[in-house]
Order: C-alpha cells, then structure tokens, then sequence
C-alpha cells in the first residue's frame, strides 16, 4: 500500500500553539540517532536559527528580531543508514516502536515549513557514505535523493534543515533564543534527566546558549522523584525547582519522554499562582514532569494530546482521568511545600484584607467564607479583586438568604422563641453581620460624599456642581441605580419615590401636562397612596431648588421663593397625566413639600421675613405653610443639610463600629 504523503500531511492542521513541534521532534530524533550510535561519548545537536535578514545581529539593541524563517538542526548521531531512510519513507513506521516512535513526527515538519533539506554523512559496511534528499509536500514526499561513496576521513553528521517557516506561522514562533532554548528544555525534559543526555548548544547569529547549562543553572540540580500509583496504573514524578524569572508552577504530562501537554498547579492549589522562596531567600517556581505507561498508551499520534478516560468511566480499573492524577500530584506537592504554601496563604489573605480595609461590604467574608478567599490569586489587580470577592459575596448572599428564611420560620410563634438555641442565634448573627458588612460601605461612601459637599461649599461651587452631586443633572429616576444620587442629604425618604425628574422643563415631565419652559431643579411624584388601586393620585409631590452658594444677587421676580410658587401653580393649574397620558384628578388635599437649599444671604433672609417665612429653631433655615396651594416650604443652608447629614452618619458609624467621622 502506497501513502500519498501531500494528502497525510494536508489531512491535519498544525495548532498555531505548537508552532515549535517540527523543532521539537528535529531535536529528538537527532537525540535518538545520538543513542544508537555517537561519534564522540557525548553526542552533540546544533540548532541554527536562520532569520529573514541575515545582517549582523546586535542583540543589546531593543529592535524588534527579524522573524525566523528557517532551523538548521545538525547532529553527530548514527545518520541515514539504509535502514533509517526506509524507515523515513514510511507512514506510521515501526522502526521507532520501542522509543515511542509514532512513524508520522516528520510530517508536522511540513505543516509548518515548506521543506525540509536532508544531509547525512554516515558509515555502512565498513563504507563512508553522503546521502542527500528533500522533503517536500509531494505525493511521495521525497524529492532529488542522492548517494554517493565518500572519503573516510571527514566527520560523521547528519543536518536536517527547516526551510521556509510558513507565514501564518511565523507570529506564533517564538522570537528570541533563551526563549526557545526553554521551550525545548520543557519538551524534551526527561531527556536532560540523563547522564548521557547530548549538549545541544542554538545558535542566533553571534549568540549562542547552550541549552544543558540553561538546564542545570536553572534547576540547581533541585530535582526529586516521587511514584504515585492510581488504581492499577503507576506514574513517576520529577518535581523540579526552577530559578529562573518565568513562573513555571504547572505539571507537564510527558509521553515517550516528551511533553504532551500541562496543567497549572494552581487550579488545585491557588497558592501556586507566584514564585516560593527556599529558606535561602531565593524564589523559585515548580515544574512537575510527569511519566507512565499510561501516557505512553493514549497519546494520540501527532504527540498533542493525552486521551484520559473521562470522569463517568472511572470504574475501570485500568483508567485515570487526568483530574485524580493532578489532584493525586498535587497531594505530594502539599505535603512537599507546606511550609512555602502556609507562607503565601497568608501573604494572600492579608491583600485580601488590606483591600477589604477599603471595602467594608466584603468584611464577613473573612469570617464565613476563608477557604474561598485563600483561593483568590495574590497577584490580581484590585478591579479584578473585588469581581472575586464580589463572586463570594454573591454566594454568601444567597446562602444568608436561604437560612434566615429558615429562622424566621422558626421564630413564628412565642413557643419557638422561647427555644432559640445557640444554633439559631449563631445564624441570627451571621445574618446581622452579613446585613452590616454593606451598610459600612455604604455608610463610609455618604461620609466621602459628605466630605466632598464641603469642599464644593468651601471653593464656592456653582450650582451645577452643588446639584450634580445630589442628584445629577438632565436625567430621570428611571436613567440612574440607588447609589448614583445622595438624594439621602436632604431627605432619606427621597430614595424611595416613584418617579422623579431634574433640571427638566415642565413639558418634558412625564406625570404632567404642560407646555411652560419652566425648570425646576428636582421634581418628586412620590408612590400612590395604599388604598389606591392605580398609578393615581399621587401621594405627594415634592419639589427642589438649589441655588449657588454665597448667591446674593436675588430680584423680586427671580428668587427661590417666587419660583417655588410659580411651579406649584402650574402643577395644580396644568393637566397632570399619568406615564400612559391620562388624565388623574390632582386632588386639592395632595401636599406639596418643596425644599430651597441656598446660603441664608442678606437679601435671600429678606425675602423670607417678606414672605412671613418663620426662622428654625436653629436659625439656620426658614420655614412656611402656604394654605393656597396646601404647600410647606423649608429653606435650608448649606451648613444645616451638612451637618444634619453627617449627625445622621454619625449614628450609623457608631452602630457599626467604624472610625468616626
């Protein structure tokens, strides 16, 4: 049976992540022509890195690389023999079998480069030979074979050359030379286990790595075997400490002494999401490379993916899924670094309460809910902090919600109150913490707004900014949440209105009819009254001035007072309509409340006194019952909403048991 070697290599797509693979399986099969027969005691492989310009290469520049395009891997290994080019040109050749050869390695070659150039000098029968050929996406694959007899005297080598790295490609190639010296340390990491592992030095222009040192600097020699055993399958571990500036932390499932594919240890334990620190001080991360006949059993043929039996087939003895050989793994590793992890879970938890300092809604969450908070990443941003917490937070709601429907079930007649165990009350408490842990927020949130209104009084604000803060400026209840007005500095009761409009002209008002371009600041329909069976009438109407403060250039025909009247007029005068433009009957008995926030200036406390406004008790405010439009209007200052406000806040704070304000 013949193979069409351009069908194979077009029937799967090389992954842009393993961009390196054709390296990668370049790299190994020079190291097993190095196993089967060496030149020298130590076999040696050279990687050429051949980029798309080849001018001289200063690399203490900052200039971008110029792409690869192109890698010369040469080797001192056995070559191609007779039997390894039969080998070559068969799919799925058995050759390989006992090393864990799949036969098809070679094809990934050409999914990523356009060919590949072979030169082999090697000895057979006592006779030296050189063996040319190219590898190209044909339908037999081999292209411009030669062989010819050679002179004995020239060394013993083998170049396998890279040509021509696709372009879709080249993005996903990594660029720089430690980089992809790492790269192949992680693929090929059980061979630099071995004392006859061959030094495979990469060279970049003027540059070279030699990757074991890389190997041996970066482990500091910091390797330990563990076996573990999963029903009826047993796997090695290496557990591998890396001083290097990347954070490793991941297990690396090997398969035929190759990395197939990784998990981050940290999906088990959170604690693994940075470096730990030996007890010399130094940081390190952990590299757990993990082998088995298992994985050498289920790999699939292009050596990218492990096939673990999935959760429900567990049973069978002979099976592991790839989550109980982790967690299996990451047993060892908590026995291992306890020590480190205890250390890092408490650097953890004490961000998590540096940030809660500054966000008190999430307070009991270090009481009910620990485990989950040790499992937050220590390296998050603070945005990315509060959606975690705020993910807790939501569970412990719900968790609250469900178990104080239990209590008040409980507590529903005198003879269960008289039983109110220790268990209840505990619960009761979590309740009430829980309930308080967002009201210290919130209490904490009024004081820096309060904080803000008096710096707006002290810079002389306009009346904008005055407004905006209460309540802002060109919108409607409907456009703005709960907490995006402080409508609580004048009234608490405010918040809780049915429909409420500022600084828009009557006729643009929903619930009334009018055509006057007057603009009150804020306008207030409260909720119906409770034996109404519609949306009318409404049970109040409150209405809002604010002026700016330290205003004193009133006139008789512009001033708060006179406006206040002329807006009750046009709510009782006009034909007020409800949302879907009906008419309601604005009853003569409806109240109207109706507030002037200004500074109590010379002229604005004559007017008051003109107007038969009697002072506050305090004096620092006016007030009046207006009987013809069933209207009581408040003037207050500045000072006296400040102060009040933060009188209410203060009683809040001490409940809680927060600093004072």
């Amino acid at each position: 049976m013949q193979i069409d070697i351009k069908g194979k290599i077009n029937e799967k797509k090389l992954s842009y992540s393993n961009t390196l693979l054709p390296l990668y399986e370049a790299v190994v099969n020079s190291i097993q022509a190095i196993e089967e027969g060496s030149a020298t005691k130590t076999g040696i492989i050279e990687i050429d890195i051949i980029r798309s310009t080849q001018a001289k290469i200063e690399f203490n520049k900052t200039e971008t690389l110029p792409e690869i395009v192109d890698f010369h891997i040469k080797d001192n290994g056995i070559g191609f023999n007779e039997s390894n080019f039969e080998s070559f040109n068969f799919a799925h050749s058995t050759y390989k079998f006992t090393k864990g050869g799949k036969g098809i390695g070679r094809f990934t070659w050409l999914r990523a480069f356009q060919k590949a150039e072979i030169e082999s000098r090697f000895k057979e029968n006592e006779s030296w030979k050189l063996r040319k050929f190219n590898f190209e996406q044909t339908k037999t694959g081999i292209e411009k074979h030669t062989l010819d007899n050679v002179n004995g005297s020239a060394e013993r080598y083998t170049i396998v050359k890279l040509k021509n790295l696709k372009q879709d490609y080249r993005k996903w190639c990594n660029n720089n030379i430690e980089d992809i010296a790492f790269k192949i340390i992680e693929h090929c990491f059980v061979y630099f286990l071995g004392s006859n592992c061959p030094r495979i030095i990469i060279k970049d222009g003027d540059k070279n790595v030699v990757v074991n040192d890389l190997f041996n600097i970066f482990t500091n020699g910091q390797v330990k075997n563990e076996n573990i055993k999963i029903r009826e399958n047993s796997f090695k571990l290496n557990i591998v400490k890396l001083y290097k500036s990347k954070i490793d932390n991941k297990i690396h499932y090997c398969a035929n002494t190759r990395e197939v594919s990784n998990d981050k240890i940290s999906i088990d334990i959170p604690e693994f999401d940075n470096y730990l620190t030996d007890k010399n001080g130094e940081q390190f991360s952990i590299a757990v490379y993990v082998e088995g006949e298992y994985l050498d059993k289920n790999v699939n043929d292009e050596r990218t993916n492990i096939a673990f039996v999935k959760g429900n087939d567990v049973d069978f003895p002979d099976e592991t899924t790839q989550e109980e050989l982790r967690k299996s793994i990451t047993d060892k590793l908590i026995v291992e670094f306890a020590e480190q992890i205890e250390q890092l879970s408490q650097k953890r938890v004490e961000k998590v309460k540096e940030f809660v300092n500054n966000h008190p809604r999430y307070k009991q969450l270090l009481k009910y809910r620990s485990n989950d908070i040790k499992r937050i990443s220590s390296t998050l941003s603070d945005e990315k902090m509060e959606l975690e917490l705020f993910k807790i937070q939501q569970s412990l709601d719900l968790e609250v919600k469900q178990e104080a429907t239990e209590v008040l079930k409980f507590v529903s007649n005198e003879t269960d109150k008289e039983d109110f165990t220790q268990k209840h009350q505990d619960l009761f408490n979590k309740i009430i913490e829980v309930g308080n842990s967002k009201l210290s927020e919130y209490v904490i949130h009024r004081k820096l707004v309060l904080d803000l209104f008096e710096k707006l009084l002290n810079e002389k604000a306009t009346e904008k900014a005055v407004h905006n803060l209460i309540f802002p400026l060109q919108t409607l209840s409907d456009e703005i949440g709960f907490e995006d007005h402080n409508l609580w500095m004048i009234d608490d009761k405010l918040a809780y209105h049915k429909y409420l409009a500022s600084d828009k002209k009557f006729k643009a008002i929903e619930p009334l009819n009018s055509e006057s371009k007057e603009r009150p600041d804020l306008i207030v329909f409260n909720r119906p009254f409770a034996f109404s069976n519609d949306n009318k009438p409404y049970q109040s109407i409150v209405l809002v001035e604010f002026k700016r403060p330290m205003r004193d250039d009133y006139t008789d025909e512009e001033n708060p007072i006179a406006q206040i009247n002329r807006y009750a007029r046009e709510i009782i005068d006009g034909e007020a309509k409800d949302k879907n433009a009906r008419e309601f009957d604005f009853r003569e008995n409806t109240p109207i409340y109706a507030y002037i926030v200004c500074d109590l200036t010379k002229k604005l406390k004559a007017y008051a006194k003109d107007g038969g406004y009697r002072p506050l008790p305090n004096g620092d405010g006016f007030f009046f019952f207006n009987d013809n439009y069933n209207m009581y209007v408040e003037i207050m200052s500045f000072d006296k909403i400040l102060n009040d406000s933060r009188e209410r806040n203060r009683v809040l704070f001490d409940k809680l048991n927060l600093p004072s304000v």
